[in-house]
Protein backbone atom coordinates (compact mmCIF):
# COMPACT_ATOMS: atom_id res chain seq x y z
CA UNK A 1 0.00 0.00 0.00
CA UNK A 2 1.19 3.53 -0.34
CA UNK A 3 0.02 6.91 0.74
CA UNK A 4 -0.63 10.64 0.30
CA UNK A 5 -0.21 13.15 2.55
CA UNK A 6 -1.87 16.55 2.44
CA UNK A 7 -1.19 19.08 5.17
CA UNK A 8 -3.84 22.33 5.69
CA UNK A 9 -3.70 25.32 6.92
CA UNK A 10 -2.39 29.23 6.14
CA UNK A 11 0.05 29.22 8.99
CA UNK A 12 1.65 26.01 7.90
CA UNK A 13 1.98 27.52 4.28
CA UNK A 14 2.94 30.67 5.36
CA UNK A 15 5.98 29.60 7.72
CA UNK A 16 4.36 30.48 10.68
CA UNK A 17 3.93 26.89 12.29
CA UNK A 18 6.60 24.28 10.99
CA UNK A 19 4.52 21.03 10.16
CA UNK A 20 6.00 18.29 12.27
CA UNK A 21 3.29 16.26 11.35
CA UNK A 22 4.16 14.67 8.11
CA UNK A 23 7.42 14.46 9.27
CA UNK A 24 5.58 12.13 12.14
CA UNK A 25 3.37 10.28 9.65
CA UNK A 26 5.89 9.37 7.16
CA UNK A 27 8.11 7.90 9.41
CA UNK A 28 5.47 5.88 11.06
CA UNK A 29 3.83 4.83 7.74
CA UNK A 30 7.10 3.13 6.71
CA UNK A 31 7.12 1.26 9.52
CA UNK A 32 3.83 -0.44 8.67
CA UNK A 33 5.33 -1.15 4.84
CA UNK A 34 3.08 1.56 3.88
CA UNK A 35 5.58 4.38 0.76
CA UNK A 36 4.43 7.86 1.22
CA UNK A 37 4.83 8.68 -2.02
CA UNK A 38 3.78 12.78 -1.61
CA UNK A 39 3.98 15.44 0.74
CA UNK A 40 1.68 18.63 -0.42
CA UNK A 41 0.89 21.66 1.73
CA UNK A 42 -2.27 23.42 0.86
CA UNK A 43 -4.37 26.49 2.40
CA UNK A 44 -7.69 26.79 3.96
CA UNK A 45 -9.66 26.71 1.02
CA UNK A 46 -12.17 24.46 -0.15
CA UNK A 47 -11.32 24.49 -3.86
CA UNK A 48 -7.76 23.40 -3.00
CA UNK A 49 -8.77 21.31 -0.71
CA UNK A 50 -11.38 19.51 -3.51
CA UNK A 51 -8.67 19.26 -6.23
CA UNK A 52 -6.06 17.47 -3.78
CA UNK A 53 -8.56 14.91 -2.73
CA UNK A 54 -8.97 14.10 -5.96
CA UNK A 55 -5.39 13.75 -7.36
CA UNK A 56 -4.88 12.53 -3.90
CA UNK A 57 -7.57 9.25 -4.18
CA UNK A 58 -6.35 8.56 -7.96
CA UNK A 59 -2.63 8.74 -6.88
CA UNK A 60 -2.58 6.75 -3.23
CA UNK A 61 -4.45 4.38 -1.72
CA UNK A 62 -4.57 6.22 0.84
CA UNK A 63 -4.73 10.00 1.16
CA UNK A 64 -4.17 11.30 5.04
CA UNK A 65 -5.08 14.56 5.23
CA UNK A 66 -3.99 16.87 8.43
CA UNK A 67 -5.42 20.14 9.78
CA UNK A 68 -8.74 22.53 9.69
CA UNK A 69 -10.87 20.46 12.45
CA UNK A 70 -11.04 22.55 14.95
CA UNK A 71 -14.49 25.01 15.86
CA UNK A 72 -13.41 28.16 14.23
CA UNK A 73 -14.47 29.73 10.75
CA UNK A 74 -11.59 29.03 8.76
CA UNK A 75 -11.74 24.87 9.41
CA UNK A 76 -13.20 23.78 6.82
CA UNK A 77 -11.66 20.47 5.83
CA UNK A 78 -13.72 18.22 7.44
CA UNK A 79 -17.14 20.54 5.69
CA UNK A 80 -14.73 19.70 2.10
CA UNK A 81 -14.77 16.12 2.71
CA UNK A 82 -18.50 16.17 3.06
CA UNK A 83 -18.97 17.78 -0.03
CA UNK A 84 -16.18 15.57 -1.93
CA UNK A 85 -18.20 12.25 -0.74
CA UNK A 86 -21.30 14.33 -1.26
CA UNK A 87 -22.37 13.19 2.16
CA UNK A 88 -24.36 15.29 4.98
CA UNK A 89 -23.17 16.39 8.08
CA UNK A 90 -25.42 15.09 11.09
CA UNK A 91 -25.21 15.96 14.64
CA UNK A 92 -23.36 12.74 17.08
CA UNK A 93 -24.48 12.85 19.98
CA UNK A 94 -21.94 11.02 21.72
CA UNK A 95 -18.95 13.21 20.52
CA UNK A 96 -20.97 15.73 21.52
CA UNK A 97 -21.02 14.71 25.07
CA UNK A 98 -16.97 14.17 24.90
CA UNK A 99 -17.10 17.38 24.14
CA UNK A 100 -19.20 18.90 27.05
CA UNK A 101 -17.51 16.46 29.33
CA UNK A 102 -13.75 17.90 27.80
CA UNK A 103 -14.94 21.61 29.08
CA UNK A 104 -16.34 20.24 32.31
CA UNK A 105 -13.67 19.40 33.61
CA UNK A 106 -11.48 22.10 32.97
CA UNK A 107 -14.19 23.67 34.85
CA UNK A 108 -15.19 26.01 31.72
CA UNK A 109 -18.56 26.71 30.21
CA UNK A 110 -18.07 24.85 26.23
CA UNK A 111 -18.46 27.64 23.49
CA UNK A 112 -21.22 27.21 21.38
CA UNK A 113 -19.23 27.16 18.54
CA UNK A 114 -17.40 23.95 19.80
CA UNK A 115 -20.70 22.10 18.88
CA UNK A 116 -19.57 21.92 15.11
CA UNK A 117 -17.12 19.13 16.12
CA UNK A 118 -19.26 17.08 16.74
CA UNK A 119 -21.02 17.11 13.09
CA UNK A 120 -19.92 13.90 11.20
CA UNK A 121 -20.38 13.27 8.03
CA UNK A 122 -22.82 10.01 7.15
CA UNK A 123 -20.50 7.27 6.65
CA UNK A 124 -17.28 7.89 8.68
CA UNK A 125 -15.93 5.74 11.11
CA UNK A 126 -14.97 8.04 14.04
CA UNK A 127 -11.21 8.04 15.78
CA UNK A 128 -11.55 9.04 18.99
CA UNK A 129 -9.29 11.94 20.50
CA UNK A 130 -7.89 10.75 24.06
CA UNK A 131 -6.16 14.48 24.31
CA UNK A 132 -8.44 17.39 22.90
CA UNK A 133 -11.98 17.89 21.49
CA UNK A 134 -11.43 17.14 17.52
CA UNK A 135 -12.09 13.78 16.23
CA UNK A 136 -10.71 11.92 13.60
CA UNK A 137 -12.75 10.39 10.93
CA UNK A 138 -11.93 7.40 8.71
CA UNK A 139 -13.83 6.36 5.16
CA UNK A 140 -13.25 3.29 3.48
CA UNK A 141 -14.57 4.36 -0.10
CA UNK A 142 -14.11 2.03 -3.56
CA UNK A 143 -11.25 4.56 -4.51
CA UNK A 144 -9.44 3.94 -1.26
CA UNK A 145 -8.87 5.28 2.24
CA UNK A 146 -9.53 8.64 3.75
CA UNK A 147 -8.23 9.71 6.79
CA UNK A 148 -8.66 13.19 8.66
CA UNK A 149 -6.63 13.73 11.83
CA UNK A 150 -6.59 17.11 13.80
CA UNK A 151 -3.79 19.85 12.85
CA UNK A 152 -2.45 19.99 16.80
CA UNK A 153 0.64 17.51 17.20
CA UNK A 154 -0.17 15.73 20.20
CA UNK A 155 -4.22 15.38 18.82
CA UNK A 156 -2.93 13.85 15.59
CA UNK A 157 -0.32 11.46 17.09
CA UNK A 158 -2.62 10.39 20.05
CA UNK A 159 -5.32 9.30 17.42
CA UNK A 160 -2.66 7.83 14.99
CA UNK A 161 -1.40 5.63 17.78
CA UNK A 162 -4.43 4.30 19.40
CA UNK A 163 -6.87 4.44 16.40
CA UNK A 164 -5.34 4.64 12.97
CA UNK A 165 -1.97 2.40 13.37
CA UNK A 166 -3.74 -0.69 14.81
CA UNK A 167 -6.41 -0.04 11.38
CA UNK A 168 -3.72 0.16 9.24
CA UNK A 169 -1.61 -3.43 10.85
CA UNK A 170 -5.18 -5.04 9.66
CA UNK A 171 -5.14 -3.24 6.18
CA UNK A 172 -1.74 -3.67 5.28
CA UNK A 173 -0.57 -7.20 4.14
CA UNK A 174 2.50 -6.23 2.28
CA UNK A 175 6.17 -6.81 2.88
CA UNK A 176 7.45 -5.26 6.55
CA UNK A 177 10.01 -2.45 6.57
CA UNK A 178 12.19 -1.94 9.43
CA UNK A 179 14.55 1.15 9.84
CA UNK A 180 17.13 2.18 12.69
CA UNK A 181 18.93 5.38 12.97
CA UNK A 182 22.66 4.88 13.95
CA UNK A 183 23.90 8.62 15.58
CA UNK A 184 27.51 9.63 15.19
CA UNK A 185 29.50 12.11 16.29
CA UNK A 186 32.98 14.02 15.23
CA UNK A 187 33.25 13.03 11.76
CA UNK A 188 31.94 14.21 8.71
CA UNK A 189 29.33 13.02 6.51
CA UNK A 190 32.25 12.50 3.45
CA UNK A 191 34.53 10.38 5.87
CA UNK A 192 31.52 8.38 7.22
CA UNK A 193 30.97 7.24 3.72
CA UNK A 194 34.65 6.52 2.72
CA UNK A 195 34.17 4.15 5.81
CA UNK A 196 31.02 2.26 4.22
CA UNK A 197 30.78 2.98 0.63
CA UNK A 198 32.04 -0.51 -0.55
CA UNK A 199 28.89 -1.77 1.60
CA UNK A 200 26.85 -4.54 -0.45
CA UNK A 201 23.73 -3.26 0.47
CA UNK A 202 24.32 0.60 0.25
CA UNK A 203 21.56 0.86 -1.50
CA UNK A 204 19.51 0.89 1.94
CA UNK A 205 21.73 3.76 3.60
CA UNK A 206 21.25 7.36 4.28
CA UNK A 207 23.09 9.91 5.58
CA UNK A 208 21.78 12.45 7.21
CA UNK A 209 24.49 15.45 8.70
CA UNK A 210 23.37 17.74 11.58
CA UNK A 211 26.08 20.55 13.00
CA UNK A 212 26.43 18.05 16.04
CA UNK A 213 27.04 14.91 14.11
CA UNK A 214 25.96 12.32 11.37
CA UNK A 215 22.66 10.09 11.51
CA UNK A 216 22.45 6.75 9.28
CA UNK A 217 19.45 5.56 8.86
CA UNK A 218 19.28 1.79 7.30
CA UNK A 219 16.30 0.25 6.18
CA UNK A 220 15.03 -3.02 5.13
CA UNK A 221 12.60 -4.64 3.48
CA UNK A 222 11.23 -8.57 3.45
CA UNK A 223 8.19 -10.71 3.32
CA UNK A 224 8.44 -11.70 6.78
CA UNK A 225 8.74 -9.81 10.08
CA UNK A 226 11.76 -12.11 11.01
CA UNK A 227 13.63 -12.08 8.11
CA UNK A 228 13.33 -7.87 7.85
CA UNK A 229 14.81 -7.78 11.64
CA UNK A 230 17.66 -10.50 10.29
CA UNK A 231 18.29 -8.11 7.64
CA UNK A 232 18.49 -5.06 9.28
CA UNK A 233 20.59 -6.48 12.23
CA UNK A 234 23.04 -7.92 9.81
CA UNK A 235 23.63 -4.57 8.02
CA UNK A 236 23.50 -2.41 11.81
CA UNK A 237 26.39 -4.77 13.09
CA UNK A 238 28.33 -4.33 9.87
CA UNK A 239 27.93 -0.42 10.14
CA UNK A 240 28.62 0.02 13.48
CA UNK A 241 31.74 -2.22 13.50
CA UNK A 242 33.11 0.18 10.76
CA UNK A 243 32.02 3.83 12.24
CA UNK A 244 34.07 2.07 15.46
CA UNK A 245 33.86 4.56 18.48
CA UNK A 246 32.22 7.51 16.43
CA UNK A 247 28.98 5.62 17.00
CA UNK A 248 27.25 6.56 20.45
CA UNK A 249 24.33 5.11 20.14
CA UNK A 250 20.80 4.33 17.71
CA UNK A 251 17.33 5.02 17.14
CA UNK A 252 16.10 7.58 20.54
CA UNK A 253 19.20 7.33 22.42
CA UNK A 254 20.80 10.61 22.51
CA UNK A 255 24.24 10.94 23.62
CA UNK A 256 23.20 12.30 27.02
CA UNK A 257 20.94 9.38 27.91
CA UNK A 258 24.08 6.98 27.19
CA UNK A 259 26.09 9.64 29.70
CA UNK A 260 23.77 8.94 31.98
CA UNK A 261 24.07 5.04 31.66
CA UNK A 262 27.92 4.96 32.05
CA UNK A 263 27.49 7.22 35.21
CA UNK A 264 24.75 5.22 36.41
CA UNK A 265 26.76 1.34 35.97
CA UNK A 266 30.00 2.95 37.53
CA UNK A 267 27.98 4.69 40.09
CA UNK A 268 30.11 7.85 39.46
CA UNK A 269 29.13 11.38 39.80
CA UNK A 270 29.05 14.59 37.60
CA UNK A 271 29.07 18.18 37.62
CA UNK A 272 29.69 20.81 35.20
CA UNK A 273 31.12 24.53 34.77
CA UNK A 274 30.30 26.74 31.69
CA UNK A 275 30.64 29.57 30.20
CA UNK A 276 30.24 30.51 26.38
CA UNK A 277 26.94 27.82 26.67
CA UNK A 278 25.41 29.58 29.62
CA UNK A 279 23.91 26.18 31.08
CA UNK A 280 22.76 24.00 27.70
CA UNK A 281 24.97 21.31 29.05
CA UNK A 282 23.14 21.21 32.01
CA UNK A 283 20.03 21.01 30.19
CA UNK A 284 20.95 17.93 28.00
CA UNK A 285 22.32 16.27 30.68
CA UNK A 286 18.75 16.60 33.19
CA UNK A 287 16.75 16.18 30.03
CA UNK A 288 17.00 12.84 31.20
CA UNK A 289 14.46 11.61 33.78
CA UNK A 290 16.40 10.61 37.02
CA UNK A 291 19.78 12.46 35.83
CA UNK A 292 19.96 13.70 39.75
CA UNK A 293 21.11 10.34 41.03
CA UNK A 294 24.33 10.77 39.12
CA UNK A 295 24.11 14.60 37.92
CA UNK A 296 25.23 16.95 41.26
CA UNK A 297 24.24 20.24 39.80
CA UNK A 298 26.84 23.13 37.62
CA UNK A 299 27.78 26.47 37.58
CA UNK A 300 27.36 29.18 34.83
CA UNK A 301 30.91 31.58 35.36
CA UNK A 302 29.92 33.44 32.70
CA UNK A 303 32.23 36.13 33.57
CA UNK A 304 35.75 36.27 34.50
CA UNK A 305 34.78 37.34 38.35
CA UNK A 306 32.67 34.24 38.78
CA UNK A 307 35.12 32.14 37.70
CA UNK A 308 37.33 33.62 39.97
CA UNK A 309 34.95 34.19 42.90
CA UNK A 310 33.65 30.68 42.48
CA UNK A 311 35.69 28.28 40.59
CA UNK A 312 38.85 29.62 42.27
CA UNK A 313 40.34 30.29 38.65
CA UNK A 314 43.43 32.15 39.50
CA UNK A 315 43.52 35.98 38.11
CA UNK A 316 47.29 35.59 36.31
CA UNK A 317 45.76 32.52 34.04
CA UNK A 318 42.93 34.89 33.20
CA UNK A 319 45.33 37.78 32.60
CA UNK A 320 48.16 35.99 31.55
CA UNK A 321 46.21 33.14 29.23
CA UNK A 322 43.00 34.47 28.27
CA UNK A 323 39.54 33.31 29.93
CA UNK A 324 39.94 30.83 26.66
CA UNK A 325 42.62 28.61 27.16
CA UNK A 326 43.53 25.63 28.26
CA UNK A 327 44.46 26.52 31.82
CA UNK A 328 41.35 28.18 32.54
CA UNK A 329 39.16 25.20 31.42
CA UNK A 330 40.94 22.83 33.53
CA UNK A 331 41.03 25.25 36.71
CA UNK A 332 37.15 25.80 36.18
CA UNK A 333 36.76 21.88 36.18
CA UNK A 334 38.33 21.34 39.12
CA UNK A 335 37.05 23.94 40.54
CA UNK A 336 33.87 22.82 40.11
CA UNK A 337 34.49 19.49 40.94
CA UNK A 338 36.02 20.47 44.40
CA UNK A 339 33.05 22.70 44.77
CA UNK A 340 30.25 19.71 44.40
CA UNK A 341 32.65 16.79 45.33
CA UNK A 342 31.81 15.12 42.32
CA UNK A 343 33.56 12.28 40.59
CA UNK A 344 33.65 13.39 36.84
CA UNK A 345 34.01 17.08 35.97
CA UNK A 346 33.37 19.16 32.55
CA UNK A 347 34.04 22.83 31.95
CA UNK A 348 33.14 24.93 28.78
CA UNK A 349 35.44 27.94 27.82
CA UNK A 350 34.93 29.97 24.35
CA UNK A 351 34.07 32.39 21.73
CA UNK A 352 30.70 31.78 20.50
CA UNK A 353 30.50 34.82 18.84
CA UNK A 354 29.74 37.44 17.05
CA UNK A 355 31.96 39.65 18.79
CA UNK A 356 34.82 38.79 21.42
CA UNK A 357 37.90 37.57 18.87
CA UNK A 358 41.30 38.59 18.96
CA UNK A 359 43.89 38.02 16.16
CA UNK A 360 44.97 34.62 18.03
CA UNK A 361 41.39 33.83 19.37
CA UNK A 362 39.26 33.68 16.26
CA UNK A 363 35.15 32.71 16.74
CA UNK A 364 34.70 29.26 17.37
CA UNK A 365 37.33 28.87 19.31
CA UNK A 366 36.47 26.39 22.48
CA UNK A 367 38.16 24.48 24.66
CA UNK A 368 36.80 21.71 27.29
CA UNK A 369 38.68 19.96 30.18
CA UNK A 370 37.26 16.79 31.65
CA UNK A 371 38.43 15.48 35.09
CA UNK A 372 38.20 12.71 37.49
CA UNK A 373 40.03 11.92 40.58
CA UNK A 374 43.35 11.14 38.79
CA UNK A 375 43.64 13.33 36.25
CA UNK A 376 42.87 16.77 33.98
CA UNK A 377 42.63 16.93 30.41
CA UNK A 378 41.87 19.27 27.77
CA UNK A 379 41.47 19.48 24.38
CA UNK A 380 40.76 22.98 21.97
CA UNK A 381 38.63 22.27 19.27
CA UNK A 382 37.51 25.22 16.35
CA UNK A 383 33.89 25.31 15.50
CA UNK A 384 32.39 27.22 12.62
CA UNK A 385 28.65 28.79 11.68
CA UNK A 386 26.22 31.12 13.99
CA UNK A 387 26.55 31.37 17.95
CA UNK A 388 23.77 28.99 18.79
CA UNK A 389 25.15 26.47 16.18
CA UNK A 390 28.68 26.97 18.16
CA UNK A 391 27.33 26.55 21.36
CA UNK A 392 25.71 23.39 20.35
CA UNK A 393 28.41 21.91 18.56
CA UNK A 394 30.09 22.97 21.99
CA UNK A 395 27.56 20.91 24.10
CA UNK A 396 27.84 18.02 21.83
CA UNK A 397 32.16 17.50 21.87
CA UNK A 398 31.61 17.73 25.68
CA UNK A 399 29.64 15.52 25.84
CA UNK A 400 31.51 13.23 23.21
CA UNK A 401 34.27 13.71 24.96
CA UNK A 402 32.94 12.62 28.56
CA UNK A 403 31.45 9.73 27.43
CA UNK A 404 34.87 8.44 25.57
CA UNK A 405 36.76 9.15 29.37
CA UNK A 406 33.85 7.02 30.95
CA UNK A 407 34.78 4.23 28.35
CA UNK A 408 38.19 4.80 28.39
CA UNK A 409 38.78 5.16 24.43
Amino acid sequence: MNAEIIVIGNEVLSGYIVDTNSSFLSSELLKLGIEVIIKIVIPDRKDEILKSLQEGMRRADITILTGGLGPTHDDITKKSVSSFLKRRLVLNENILLKVKEYFRKKGIDMPQVNTSQALIPQGATVLNNPVGTAPGLLFEEEDGIIILLPGVPAEMKAIFNKSVRPYLEKKNRGNFILTQTIHTTGISESALFERLKDIETAETIAFLPFFTGVDIRVTTEAATLEDARDKLLKITDSLIDRVDDFYYGSDDETLERIIGILLSMRRKTLSVAESCTAGLFMKRITDVPGSSNYFRGGVVSYSNDSKIKILNVKVKDIKQKGAVSSEVAKAMVNGVKKLLDSDYGVSITGIAGPTGETENKPIGLVYIAIANREKTYSKVYHFTGTRDIIREQAVQAALDLLRRRLLGI
